[in-house]
């Protein structure tokens, strides 16, 4: 996930109520992207776990992986090499709140070993996730939790703190992506709680 910037549009209350509540599922009970493509039913945060935000849900395939990588090719050995499966990400924005964004993602790998490998390069590739200003920061009480942070440079006005935590759950690897004035460890902590807390529920 490199540091992108976001450009950010005025939506309607409306709007927002119902990204919130209807991102999610189809009446046959098929997860659907914003786009209205299917994605894979993996455990991730629901779609009301920050109401008043808009939410994007998309589904995650080696493509859209390694194009967030400085090294695509390089990494998509990485993923290949791990057994990635497939992977869903859910995107919650804000402009107005302190937590202007929040990314969740769960990665299935074909095994609890796969994810780890994943994990493993993730520890030493912080400036993949979020760019040259990145630093090692404190993770969330989960097992074998990696952290980075980013700082805004003074002369960015467009830029904004981000804190980025990634951990294993068995065959998947999660990750989570919050920005905005107040992102860090408090804020990311319960989010990320609650997103292992789904794979736990999903057995």
């Amino acid at each position: 996930m490199v540091q992108r910037t976001h450009g950010w549009a005025v939506v309607a209350l409306a709007l927002v109520t119902s990204c919130a509540s209807g991102a999610g599922a189809s009446t046959s009970g098929t997860v659907l992207s914003s786009g209205g493509s299917a994605v894979p039913d993996l455990p991730i945060l629901p779609a009301d776990a920050l109401p008043g935000y808009v939410v994007h849900v998309s589904a995650l395939d080696v493509s859209t992986l390694s194009a967030d990588a400085l090294d695509p090719a390089s990494f998509d050995l990485v993923l290949t090499g791990a057994g990635f499966e497939t992977g869903i990400e859910r995107r919650f924005t804000a402009r107005w709140k302190p937590v202007t964004e929040v990314v969740a993602r769960a990665l299935r790998f074909g095994s609890a070993e796969g994810a780890g490998a994943y994990l493993a390069w993730l520890r030493t590739h912080g400036a993949d996730v979020l760019g040259s200003q990145t630093q090692a920061s404190d993770p969330p009480s989960l097992a074998d939790a990696i952290a980075f942070t980013h700082a805004p440079c003074t002369s960015c006005t467009k830029d904004t703190v981000q804190y980025f935590a990634a951990w294993t759950h068995g065959v998947y690897a999660l990750t989570l992506l919050v920005g905005g004035p107040r992102a860090g460890p408090s804020t990311a902590a319960p989010l990320a709680a609650e997103l292992d807390a789904r794979v736990s529920d999903a057995g």
